[in-house]
């Protein structure tokens, strides 16, 4: 067979067949024979290439250059006066013009400079913050769609085993008829089956397509380059106690954000304040006297009298935007809360009905459908009773896989919300994803005390 590859074509036919050998090869998937990929891989590529991750190292540097923008001072101004020119008498035209040159500088008082660094610094602070955020869901969103994939890997597998078994029961139904024993609509129902079958194979197989192109979007790939995902959907994993998953509450990302838009909101109403107080003026120039022509040092002070605006409606502002979002953090532990309590409830139901179709029913149905199989060839059963039986066979199958991949997408929803990994089911924290480069450092907050008052809030 070797030597046929590789020994030269002769003829036409031989040339044909050769372009016909490498049109193939051309044609077949990149990625084909490739290992499946694994879910450490796919979190790699989606944190080193997610589009919207991407972007946050400029949001970054636009942070900082208005950090650096706030520390700046006011330039100060030159200014040039005349006086005594365009007159009448003897001040008509420019013999008796004085010039004064005046340098002059804005001093801001309240504190005003160091007011502004600190805003600017806090809402540097604050896209870390969004960073971390956005990548607990960003990389959440790619394990949901991996889960995915491996269910409409799953799904194949049913679908042939259902045409498997609709070919078996069609031929089955064969032999009964050229025995006389069964009728022809039987074995018409059974090739309709069949199709139906094949039908459904074909749409398993779109559908893993559309599930693999959408993983690949993770990591900015329109093609995915692999066939398939390493998973075991029924590997699941014990729950651990409610309480434990509450103490993860208050370092829930969402929360964590309220920690720096606080010191932000804060930051904001001192600078308010310090924008009440008013700014000095100093000048300093020279001064030509026409008269003599004789030159003199002049010197200015100006300062607003703080009579109506005292920046007292921004600071009003600026309060009411603080205990506002005191409000906002709240109601946001008190949402979270609900949500991860019914999280956790059904985290317990999807995991109990997974367990139980494929520990109980699922071997009493596969028992059921042999023991009809057996009998229908016997003349003991109906057409109908076979097929019932094969499709509760099929509906167990099915009803254990969607449980498994609920308890799944559950969890990482859950993980997603208090921002840890609490079965070590999987990492979604950067420092625990292999071969991974992060495209954007952010600073850490600061961990808070569990409050048990809070908790149940």
């Amino acid at each position: 067979m070797f030597h046929s590859l590789f020994t030269r074509p002769s003829g036409r036919h031989g040339v044909l067949g050769l372009w016909a050998l490498l049109l193939a090869m051309a044609a077949a998937p990149a990625g084909a024979g490739s290992a499946p990929l694994s879910l450490n891989e796919a979190l790699a590529h989606t944190l080193e290439r997610h589009p919207e991750l991407a972007q946050f190292p400029y949001r970054r540097r636009a942070a900082e250059a208005r950090e650096l923008q706030a520390g700046l001072i006011p330039n100060p101004e030159l200014a040039v006066e005349v006086e005594n020119i365009g007159g009448s008498g003897r001040f008509a035209g420019t013999d008796s013009a004085e010039a004064s040159l005046v340098l002059s500088q804005l001093i801001e008082l309240g504190g005003k400079r160091g007011r502004r660094e600190e805003v600017a610094r806090y809402r540097t602070d604050l896209v870390d913050s969004d960073y971390r955020q956005v990548r607990w869901q960003v990389l959440a969103e790619t394990v949901r769609r991996f889960l995915s994939v491996a269910e409409a890997q799953q799904n194949i597998q049913l679908a042939e085993l259902s045409l498997e078994l609709a070919r078996e029961s069609r031929e089955t139904i064969r032999q009964r008829v050229q025995a006389g024993t069964t009728s022809d609509a039987s074995l018409q129902r059974s090739a309709i089956a069949v199709t139906r079958a094949e039908l459904a194979v074909d749409s398993a197989r779109q559908q893993l397509a559309s599930a693999r192109v959408a993983l690949a979007a993770q990591w900015g790939e329109s093609e995915p380059d692999f066939e398939q995902v390493r998973a075991d959907l029924y590997q699941l994993v014990a729950l651990p106690e409610f309480n434990q998953v509450r103490r993860h509450l208050e370092n829930a990302p969402q929360l964590s954000r309220y920690i720096t838009e606080r010191r932000l909101r804060e930051a904001e109403l001192q600078l308010a304040r310090a924008r009440g107080r008013q700014d000095l003026r100093v000048g300093v120039g020279v001064k030509q006297v026409q008269e003599t022509n004789d030159h003199a040092f002049t010197l200015s002070l100006s300062m607003p009298l703080g009579v109506s605006d005292r920046n007292q409606g921004e600071v009003r502002a600026r309060r009411a935007e603080y205990e506002q979002l005191a409000l906002e953090e709240k109601a946001t532990r008190v949402h979270l809360m609900a949500r991860i309590q019914r999280l956790y409830q059904e985290l317990e139901v999807f995991r109990s009905t997974a367990l139980r179709l494929r520990g109980e029913a699922l071997p009493s149905a596969r028992a059921a459908l042999d023991s009809i199989r057996r009998g229908y060839r016997e003349g003991l059963y109906t057409y109908l009773e076979l097929v019932d039986a094969r499709r509760e066979r099929l509906a167990v199958e099915r009803d254990a896989l969607k449980a498994a991949v609920n308890f799944h997408q559950t969890l990482v929803t859950l993980e997603q919300l208090t921002g840890t990994g609490l079965t070590g089911q999987w990492t979604l924290a950067p420092n625990g994803i292999e071969g991974a480069t992060e495209p954007y450092e952010a600073s850490e907050p600061e961990p808070r005390p569990y409050n048990e008052q809070a908790g149940e809030s």
